[in-house]
């Protein structure tokens, strides 16, 4: 009788823990339906996440069937395609004529941390609240590979597409941005400074990001002679056979990149038959403006996103 009693009552836990985890499970399935801050619940999706829970209490869906749709929800948004630019080989809606690059370097939570990189610097909850703009209004983020298949004809994409971009490849944009990107189902490139970061192979690994190079060791501040260092970066004044040397580096340990942002947004003497050499195929500049076809692809404009911006002044 006690064993009974024992049995019964350990199945009786086990149900109740696992009501309780479902119960945590569905509220954070909740932000995978609607990308949006995991506090900010809407009705219409606690009422799904009810149903489903009923389901699931009588017995006609598993936790494994749940798993499997939200993990699939999470990455239907705008998915990477094998050969990354075949979900748009068909494409007939409304076509782009210019692309906006978007620029960030360095992210931050409010609550608990302060800026450090001036205009440079970014809350984590203001960038939230871009990226949930950009979702709300169906906009589409490009893979690199997708941007370089585009300017050269050979795809055409929706008007509503954007690239972000964050450069140096510093921690905090794995830490804070990429969770973010997953949320809502978005792509975003990290400029790499390759002999300043760690665990580089572990990050390559990672969902809804890619990474390519700012360099491997040339991003520094020329000096000009009679020793007065400027800020037009080292990469204009080395040696192509120099350069070629370096950037092939930093390409081998991101696994191949072929995209390109200039140190310091800078670009002049042997930076672009560096580049050629390298075998890369596009590269960005700090210059303010849009990507249309017939640009120069190795002088590349992008918007950078200051500090201050507000969601009004983001759109």
């Amino acid at each position: 009788m006690i064993k009974k009693l024992a049995a019964l009552f350990a199945i009786a836990a086990a149900a109740a823990v696992g009501f309780v985890l479902c119960g945590v499970y569905f509220a954070y399935d909740v932000s995978a339906e609607t990308p949006e801050d995991v506090n900010a619940v809407s009705t219409s999706s606690a009422v799904r996440a009810a149903d489903r829970m009923e389901l699931l209490c009588c017995g006609e869906v598993s936790c494994a069937e749940i798993s499997m749709e939200r993990s699939a929800f999470r990455t239907d948004f705008y998915p990477r395609e094998p050969d990354s630019v075949g979900r748009f080989r068909n494409y007939d809606g409304p076509k782009a004529d210019f692309v906006p690059v978007l620029m960030y370097h360095y992210f931050y939570d409010e609550y608990y941390q302060k800026p450090t990189k001036g205009n440079n610097s970014h809350s984590i909850q203001s960038v939230r609240e871009q990226l949930q703009w950009l979702w709300q209004n169906e906009y589409v983020t490009l893979t690199m590979d997708e941007l370089y298949e585009w300017l050269c004809g050979n795809i055409e994409i929706p008007a509503k597409c954007v690239v972000i971009t964050s450069d140096d490849g510093q921690d905090n944009f794995f830490e804070m941005l990429q969770p973010e990107l997953h949320k809502y189902g978005f792509m975003a490139t990290s400029f790499v400074i390759t002999s300043k970061r760690k665990n580089i192979p572990y990050k390559l690994t990672l969902p809804n990001v890619e990474l390519h190079s700012h360099t491997h060791n040339m991003h520094k501040g020329s000096v000009e002679a009679g020793g007065i260092p400027d800020n037009r970066g080292m990469m204009q004044g080395v040696s192509v056979e120099e350069g070629v040397k370096d950037l092939k580096t930093s390409s081998d340990i991101l696994g191949g990149s072929r995209y390109f942002a200039y140190p310091y947004g800078t670009y002049g003497g042997n930076s672009k038959e560096i580049l050629r050499q390298a075998g890369f195929r596009l590269a960005f500049t700090t210059t303010p403006g849009l990507v249309r076809r017939g640009d120069d692809p190795l002088q590349l404009n992008r918007q950078r996103i200051f500090s201050s911006a507000s969601v009004n002044e983001f759109r």
